[in-house]
């Protein structure tokens, strides 16, 4: 006699029994179970539509001079790095940045800025500027300089185009911990004998700018 396989179903406050009878089986029991009792569930995060990139130009810039600890710069049209000693120079530039897209990152993100002239052999950091460290344009002198924090970017001096890779630099800016007070540029080491010369935002031409990835 051909024997038929049973399956019976049965379902009790939330919990699932399946029990299978049939050749081969004497009997097996399968339960699976899923409680959720105050019926809460929680959106899923939004997912980010794709990579996009926004470049965003200086909305204040300056440099500090030690030999002139108290004077400010904020009007130049040129931004000055300078190695000399008790005549050191740094440069101080901020940017208004853009808002992220839904569900996307910060992935990647480059300051830019155009020398006009320059010495060789020289390397030159960018750090970013302290969280409680605001600074403006006609008010930042080297007495009053805001303090920087974390590890510098590093690129190497050179006429034209000088570019640091910044991406953690900004990836702080965007938390609530770490604000955007913008970035210090000086050469990572001072009092030698070197000069470097950027475009400020006050320029015709090759303003600072910074360049961020989202994905």
């Amino acid at each position: 006699m051909k024997r038929r396989a049973v399956a019976v179903i049965g379902v009790m406050a939330g919990l699932v029994v399946i029990s299978v009878l049939g050749v081969g089986f004497s009997s097996a029991t399968f339960h699976a179970q899923s409680a959720n009792p105050t019926n809460t569930f929680t959106a899923a995060t939004p997912f980010c539509a794709g990579t996009t990139t926004q470049t965003v130009t200086a909305d204040r810039d300056t440099y500090v001079d030690q030999n002139s600890p108290n004077s400010t710069a904020g009007g130049s049209t040129s931004l000055v790095v300078n190695s000399k000693s008790n005549k050191n120079e740094r440069v101080l530039v901020g940017f208004t940045l853009p808002s992220k897209p839904v569900g996307c990152s910060v992935t990647s993100a480059t300051l830019k800025l155009t020398a006009t002239s320059s010495d060789s052999g020289r390397t030159l950091q960018a750090f970013q500027v302290g969280p409680a460290e605001t600074w403006t344009e006609a008010g930042a002198t080297w007495n009053n300089q805001p303090a920087s924090t974390g590890t510098a970017a590093t690129t190497t001096s050179g006429s034209g185009l000088r570019q640091w890779t910044v991406t953690s630099q900004v990836q702080a800016m965007y938390g609530s911990s770490n604000p955007n007070n913008g970035f210090l540029v000086r050469d990572q080491t001072e009092s030698a004998n070197a000069t470097q010369t950027f475009s400020s935002r006050e320029a015709s031409t090759n303003k600072p700018q910074l360049s961020i990835t989202f994905g």
